[in-house]
Parts: structure tokens; sequence; C-alpha cells
């Protein structure tokens, strides 16, 4: 059994970017993110990488980038959400970032191509997630 404890929606939040397609996200203010791959590495050097299911993070987030909130799915069954304290939208990327119980994240996506890199930190444990975003149905 993996040492990875739960996450925080907002550590799934990490999700995003790997080379997956991902459509353009000029001008969306919704967005759904898929966790592709998922790197979790603590203090003492050790690292594991392996699928966010095997590492119990969200497969899917979405976004609400005029609410600054970030949710899991209906589907996930999970029911968790987050606040974004920072968003940045310039030169071509979205910026957002956080913290909450303990954790900081951080998530820098692409516009033109959906891709997505997640950073989440908390005491003794730093987590890395590649996926890719694409506008959420209306």
């Amino acid at each position: 059994m993996s040492r990875f404890p739960r996450l925080l929606f907002g550590v799934v939040l990490l999700l995003a970017l790997a080379p997956a397609q991902a459509d353009d996200l000029t001008g969306a203010d919704k967005l759904v993110c898929a966790a592709m791959t998922v790197v979790v590495c603590w203090e003492d050097g050790e690292c594991e990488e392996g699928t966010p299911s095997e590492l119990n993070v969200p497969q899917f987030i979405e976004i609400d980038l005029k609410q600054k909130r970030l949710s899991t799915t209906k589907a996930s069954g999970e029911n968790r959400s987050t606040p974004i304290a920072s968003l940045t939208r310039a030169e071509g990327e979205i910026v957002l970032q956080g913290q909450e119980a303990g954790r900081a994240f951080s998530f820098v996506i692409s516009e033109e191509t959906g891709r997505a890199s997640v950073a989440v930190a908390r005491n003794g444990l730093s987590v890395a997630v590649f996926g890719a975003c694409t506008p959420a149905p209306r």
C-alpha cells in the first residue's frame, strides 16, 4: 500500500498535463481537467509514480474560473471543493494557486493546448500532476 495519504481535493487539483490532446481554452470560464500522471515524493527522497487511482488522486477536476473554485466531478462521488486564492490569466497561461488544510497548490494551464501542470505541497510531501483540460460543457 502506498504511503501516499488521501489528498485534499486541492491536491488533486493537481490535475494537469501530459502529452495528451486537449482543447483551446481561450475565453473559457469553466474547465474540466483530467489527471494523466502523478508523481509523489517524500522528504526522505523516495518517490512513487502512478495513475491517479493508484495514488488516490481524483481523475477529473472541474475548475470554475469566475467563482474561483476547484471541485471534484459528481461522478467521482467525492464531493470535494477548494477555493482558488489567486488566479492570473496572462501570456496564454492560466495560473491558479491556493492553500487548504496544510496543503498549497499551483496549476499552470496552457490556454492554447489545454495542457496542465499541477504541484501540491505539504509538510514532508510533494506531488506533481500532469494532465489536460477542456472547456466544460454548458
